[in-house]
């Protein structure tokens, strides 16, 4: 009885020890979640609806590629997560993790809605106005928005998903504008139409101006920034600025043909605008050409109503090396020409025209410091050597006159020792021959001073059948008639017109003189001064070259042509 009862004791326990194994095994199974549906494309940091089945919200990471999202809310149905600012594509792989598994339960590309342009506030545009660009997919946070006009950036003013509130960038080369919206890691490009609007002159507050001067000018769409418009005045490119739509214009020197700005001429992004004005230009000259990089070393010569001017370039100052050429002067164009008829390279001291068709040129030897004369036919530009008196004479002054050509005191240098020579020489281009002067032919013109050794070219003017010639030993202007005789005047001589000699007296900078009548006029001389072998008159035009002064034209020799109504009671 007692072993009965035993084996049903441990049949009780068995059966309990295989029922309740039995329980463990057949028991609830873990259900992973299970996505239904999802957002395919959304915008930066704006949420998006996940649904998923079977899932515990603290159990769940979303990725975006390698940048994890913030759960914003969860309901029964699934979760709402935020699209991370901080993606680099705007295709990322969208990845759900289960963390009870440490698996992943879903994985599919996910799209940043691309920016579309619709429209914008206007048509035309200028660039003090604000375009509003309407469209979708844009941006609430500026630093995940750009615009572009033309390739150039704007600024935003205001923006959000529908629309942007942009300025027209300035740098801005074309007149049709294409606007470029960047948002959403993507681009778009504008199809609707925008246009500038076209620049207006409306109005020039100057009737009159000097060269130098601002002309202020009233205007509408013009560019703030100057570097991308243009201003002509007459035609003449010139320097401005863009102050509360005005044009503050530096009034150029010229070239102009006379004494009136008659056209404003306004150009930006292709687009152009003209005003037609009638602006008198004040002061006693105009700029009619410039030369660059020239150096004019003699006295200015027309010959056939064309004037000459013998040149070399600036950077040729070297005594040995210069490339003389010469430029001619048409006073219809008022333009000076360069000529390929004739090229002498060395160093010409003096050069002096006869008032009929030869221009006689004095040169130098540098390696001995001898000196050579030649004869240049300007008519057939046939140069032919001359011989000399003496190849050693140093500074004479020197002139043609009458078919001769003087040759006047000068220069003895033995081995640095000066000495101021008496002798006078002509040549007779008829003859071509040389003849020794008495020592009282031209008595009444002093010999040069042996402090001249440097040389100074004569400049002479061509009068009413007389000669009026300055040499540099003095202010003085020496006219001498057929006759040869000789009569000094006190003032140092300009240029002519009509039958008048004008120059300068030496104490008296500041007036213009006649200097037969001695009838004075004040004038701006310091246009004027030190440039007295630079004046020529043509066709009763009184032009004279002068170094550039102003901002235009660096390094170039101004031809100016003088407003001849100031010579007017002189």
């Amino acid at each position: 009885m007692k072993i009965f009862k035993y084996s049903i004791v441990i049949s009780f326990v068995l059966l309990s020890f295989i029922f309740n194994s039995c329980s463990s095994t057949d028991g609830p199974q873990y259900i992973a979640p299970t996505l239904v549906n999802f957002q395919e494309s959304g915008l930066l940091g704006q949420p998006i609806s996940i649904e998923i089945d079977n899932f515990e919200v603290d159990k769940l990471q979303v990725f975006f590629d390698l940048e994890k999202a913030i759960i914003e809310k969860s309901s029964e149905k699934g979760i709402t997560v935020i699209v991370p600012r901080t993606i680099k594509r705007s295709n990322p792989t969208l990845k759900i993790i289960d963390l009870n598994e440490n698996k992943t339960i879903f994985e599919k590309t996910f799209l940043l809605k691309k920016p579309v342009i619709s429209s914008y506030s206007s048509e035309s545009i200028t660039f003090n106005e604000t375009l509003t660009v309407y469209g979708e997919n844009f941006d609430t946070n500026k630093d995940f928005i750009s615009v572009f006009v033309n390739n150039e950036k704007a600024v935003i003013v205001n923006n959000d998903y529908n629309k942007i509130e942009i300025q027209i960038p300035t740098k801005i080369a074309k007149a049709n504008l294409e606007v470029k919206v960047k948002s959403q890691l993507q681009e778009t490009s504008s199809s609707p139409s925008l246009v500038l609007k076209n620049p207006i002159i409306k109005s020039v507050q100057n009737s009159e101006a000097w060269l130098g001067q601002t002309i202020y000018v009233d205007a509408e769409n013009i560019n703030p920034n100057q570097e991308f418009g243009e201003v002509y005045v007459n035609g003449i490119k010139s320097y401005f600025s863009v102050r509360d739509n005005k044009l503050e214009i530096s009034m150029p020197p010229g070239p102009f043909k006379d004494f009136t700005i008659t056209n404003i001429t306004y150009k930006t992004a292709g687009l152009t605008t003209s005003f037609d004005s009638n602006i008198k230009i004040l002061g006693e000259y105009i700029v009619v050409d410039y030369i660059e990089n020239v150096n004019v070393p003699f006295t200015i010569f027309v010959h056939n109503n064309k004037a000459y001017a013998l040149k070399h370039s600036i950077s040729e100052n070297g005594e040995s090396n210069r490339n003389y050429t010469l430029l001619e002067f048409s006073p219809s164009t008022e333009k000076w020409t360069e000529l390929s008829t004739f090229h002498y390279y060395g160093y010409i001291v003096n050069a002096v025209y006869d008032n009929d068709d030869t221009l006689y040129l004095y040169k130098m030897s540098v390696s001995d410091q001898s000196f050579s004369l030649s004869k240049l036919n300007l008519n057939s530009f046939k140069e032919t050597q001359l011989t000399l008196p003496s190849n050693k004479i140093v500074a004479p002054i020197f002139f043609a006159y009458q078919d001769n050509l003087y040759l006047l005191s000068g220069l003895n240098n033995n081995d640095g020792q000066i000495s101021v020579r008496d002798q006078k020489y002509k040549y007779s281009k008829n003859s071509n021959s040389w003849t020794t002067l008495s020592s009282s032919a031209f008595e009444d013109l002093p010999l040069v001073s042996q402090y001249s050794a440097g040389g100074n070219p004569c400049s002479y003017i061509f009068n009413g059948g007389n000669i009026y010639i300055s040499y540099g030993i003095n202010f003085k202007t020496y006219k001498i008639t057929p006759n040869l005789s000789v009569t000094a005047y006190p003032y140092e001589h300009y240029f002519e017109y009509g039958n008048n000699i004008f120059g300068r007296y030496n104490n008296f900078f500041n007036y213009l003189y006649n200097i037969v009548t001695n009838a004075s006029k004040p004038m701006a001389l310091d246009s004027l001064f030190g440039y007295g072998g630079s004046f020529f008159t043509i066709n009763n035009e009184v032009y004279y070259l002068k170094n550039s002064s102003t901002a235009y034209y660096q390094n170039s020799l101004y031809t100016q042509k003088l407003r001849k109504d100031f010579l007017n009671g002189l």
